[in-house]
């Protein structure tokens, strides 16, 4: 199994499409292995740019997929060859496609409890063979060593983690070790999809790779990312411009 890589501001990012992934889930369970779906986004470039366990997380991942436009585009002004976006929504469909075919089970951790409840129970719903083994919430005061214990004892062959960036990424660098499933996927806000609360961009800004605008003017939390896309941009393209003259 060969994955081919390039740099975007010193980050890696593998190329690579949703028949890739789905391809890749098999080949892991098969060698007992673990496989670290990391989606990579501008944000989250410029995160492990001063983040050491970001950085750190994204370089030990297994596959490190463009989710985000942005990233895709810089590919293609630097001469890269990511060209197209896999979002980590889809990502998760995937994943979660392949739990049904398969009958493999699921823990979820992460968003507000009244969000992942409902999103399990509505997994549940939709993929009958998954074995939704259990759900914690990104608000329990339990400690690390707790929620590793709960997460382990559930016996899930899928983590999907919900916390945010860059909390999910530094929570599964540092406890990705003590866990026991397979397969393990950061997810930010898919969650409060799954579960209903939020809706999806319609469809003509998914198609038209807008949606990473939809969400930032849909969630006033998310409105500072429109301002990352011009340093990101500039950040990026210098960076290019320094290694193309060494």
């Amino acid at each position: 199994m060969t994955k081919k890589v390039e740099y975007i501001l010193n980050t890696p990012v593998d190329y690579l499409t949703m028949t890739d992934i789905k391809q890749d889930l098999s080949w892991y369970f098969d060698h007992h292995q673990k496989m670290v779906l990391a989606s990579i986004n501008p944000q989250i470039i410029l995160i492990s740019e001063k983040n050491k366990c970001v950085k750190s997380f994204i370089e030990h991942a297994t596959h490190r997929f463009a989710d985000g436009i942005g990233i895709v585009k810089m590919s293609q002004w630097t001469n890269g060859r990511i060209k197209e976006r896999v979002a980590g929504i889809d990502v998760m469909a995937s994943v979660l496609e392949f739990c049904h075919e398969n009958k493999k089970s699921i823990f979820l951790y992460g968003a507000k409890p009244k969000v992942v409840a409902q999103a399990a129970r509505n997994i549940q719903k939709d993929y009958s063979n998954i074995r939704v083994s259990g759900w914690l919430d990104g608000y329990d005061k339990k400690s690390s060593g707790e929620i590793i214990d709960i997460i382990n004892q559930h016996h899930a062959d899928v983590l999907f983690v919900a916390l945010g960036s860059p909390k999910q990424e530094e929570w599964l660098q540092r406890y990705m070790p003590q866990l026991n499933p397979t397969i393990f996927q950061t997810v930010g806000g898919s969650f409060d999809v799954y579960s209903g609360e939020v809706k999806r961009a319609p469809e003509v800004f998914i198609k038209t790779n807008l949606e990473w605008l939809y969400r930032s003017v849909s969630n006033p939390k998310r409105f500072n990312r429109i301002f990352q896309v011009p340093l990101f941009v500039t950040k990026g393209l210098v960076w290019h411009l320094k290694q193309s003259k060494q």
